[in-house]
C-alpha cells in the first residue's frame, strides 16, 4: 500500500514538473486581445476535457461591487460545448497580477461560467475535469498566484 501511494506521488509530482513546462509554453495572443493563458489538467484525455469549454465571449467594463463601474473590469464567458458534464475552474488576472479564481460543477452543454476583475489585464487561466472527477484535484488560488 505504501508503495503505491509512494508510486502514485512520484506520477502526480513528474506529471506537475510536464504540465508546468507546458504552460510556460502556451501563452496565446487573440487578435485584438490580451495573452490568454489556457491550461489543460485532467487524467488520462487532458486536451478532450479542455477541448469541452471555450470562450464564448470576453467583454471589458462593467459593475463591480468595491468599484461602481469600472472600465478595467474584464469578463470572460467560458461556455461547455460538450456533451458531457465538465467541473470548471478559471482565473482571471487582476492588474496587480493576483487572480480572482471562480468554479462551476456540473456544467451541463451549453452552460456558462461568467469569471471576472474588476481591474483585469485581459489574462485568463481554465482547468477543467471530467464532473465529479474527483481525483484530478484543482489548483488552490494560493498556488495559481505562487505559479502564474
Amino acid at each position: 500500500m505504501l508503495v503505491t501511494m509512494k508510486n502514485r506521488l512520484w506520477v502526480l509530482s513528474i506529471t506537475l514538473l510536464v504540465g508546468s513546462a507546458l504552460i510556460s509554453l502556451s501563452f496565446k495572443s487573440n487578435d485584438n486581445e490580451s495573452s490568454n493563458h489556457l491550461i489543460e489538467m485532467g487524467e488520462g484525455s487532458e486536451t478532450e476535457w479542455t477541448d469541452c469549454v471555450t470562450k464564448g465571449s470576453s467583454e471589458w467594463g462593467g459593475s463591480c461591487l468595491n468599484y461602481g463601474f469600472s472600465e478595467d473590469k474584464y469578463t470572460v464567458h467560458l461556455v461547455n460545448t460538450c456533451s458531457d458534464d465538465v467541473d470548471l475552474m478559471s482565473c482571471v488576472q487582476r492588474t496587480n497580477n493576483q487572480w480572482s479564481c471562480f468554479y462551476r460543477m456540473d456544467m451541463h452543454k451549453s452552460d456558462t461560467l461568467h469569471a471576472y476583475a474588476c481591474q483585469g489585464n485581459g489574462k485568463y487561466l481554465k482547468w477543467v475535469r471530467k464532473a465529479g472527477d474527483i481525483k484530478t484535484k484543482f489548483p488552490t488560488r494560493k498556488e495559481v498566484n505562487d505559479q502564474y
